[in-house]
């Protein structure tokens, strides 16, 4: 009995040994990737943050499928831009940055989705406002 235990807790410490080693490895393969992919996290959790104020702005009920979508837009996203270096580094050799082309794709999006948020929530667009307060040579120009 004592060597079926004995031999029971050596594969476990086998299989545990295995899991700590793959997981080291993936951690390793997608480090460099590590600040990207920590940006478009969040930027969709700021896109969570805005949108629940301009629903709370338009008055609508904010339910637990909008965390649902939010955990799920971050997993594939996450999935797009790891997919994306895997094909620039082991297929394309780094000649194209692809992961990056892919995280700006979805940065893009996220920041447009913020600010049409932000213009919802404070009533007005917010890129003719930073105009106007910054004051184009153009917009002198028109007057």
């Amino acid at each position: 009995m004592k060597v079926m235990a004995l031999t029971c807790l050596n594969r476990w410490c086998l299989m545990e040994t295995w899991i700590k080693a793959v997981l080291a490895s993936v951690i390793a393969v997608f480090a460099p990737i590590y600040a990207v992919m920590m940006a478009a996290g969040f930027l969709i959790i700021c896109d969570l943050i805005t949108g629940m104020m301009a629903a709370k702005k338009r008055g609508d009920k904010i339910s637990s499928s909008v965390f649902r979508r939010t955990v799920s837009k971050i997993a594939v996203y996450q999935i797009v831009i790891m997919s994306a270096y895997l094909v620039e580094v082991y297929m394309l050799g780094g000649a194209l940055p692809i992961s990056k082309i892919a995280a700006s794709i979805v940065g893009i999006t996220e920041l447009m989705s913020i600010v049409e948020n932000a213009e919802v929530v404070y009533g007005q667009p917010i890129f003719k406002k930073i105009r106007s307060i910054l004051g184009s040579e153009n917009d002198k120009k028109k007057k």
